[in-house]
């Protein structure tokens, strides 16, 4: 069951329940905790779930790009991202290269970021996706 507790100026503590087994910490109507986060590996034959909360599956769309598929939907489309990535060693690579995990463009927005999934990408500031060894996804929203 969701259980709701919110603090708030006007109404002091009140807790709601359901029965989806989530717990949710408010702040005047705001939820201030992670609706869902993840640490997966993204590379290609090995893309897996280490750890993950309300995140069921990852998909592979090939090079640098994932959709993650969220077990409860969130309340809405306007939920906030914080991503990072680890990349594997590539032979001639600068280690200073300019390297990016945000949230893909192939698409309008609606299509990419739903309350059933969100799909990202990783890889090269010039547009050159590319797999990483650790790929970590906080979303927070209500």
């Amino acid at each position: 069951m969701t259980t709701t507790i919110n603090a708030s100026t006007s109404t002091g503590l009140v807790s709601t329940a359901d029965t989806s087994g989530i717990i949710k910490l408010q702040s005047n109507g705001k939820t201030t905790n992670a609706v869902a986060w993840v640490n997966f590996n993204g590379v290609s034959g090995s893309v897996a779930i280490r750890s993950s909360y309300n995140v069921s599956s990852i998909t592979y769309n090939g090079a640098g790009d994932y959709t993650l598929n969220y077990t409860t939907a969130l309340a809405d489309t306007n939920y906030a991202l914080g991503t990072c990535a680890k990349y594997p060693s590539v032979a001639g690579d600068s280690p200073t290269a300019i390297r990016y995990v945000g949230i893909s463009s192939g698409g309008v927005l609606s299509a990419v970021m739903t309350t059933s999934l969100t799909r990202i990408v990783s890889g090269y500031v010039n547009g050159t996706l590319q797999d990483a060894d650790v790929v970590t996804v906080l979303v927070f929203g209500n």
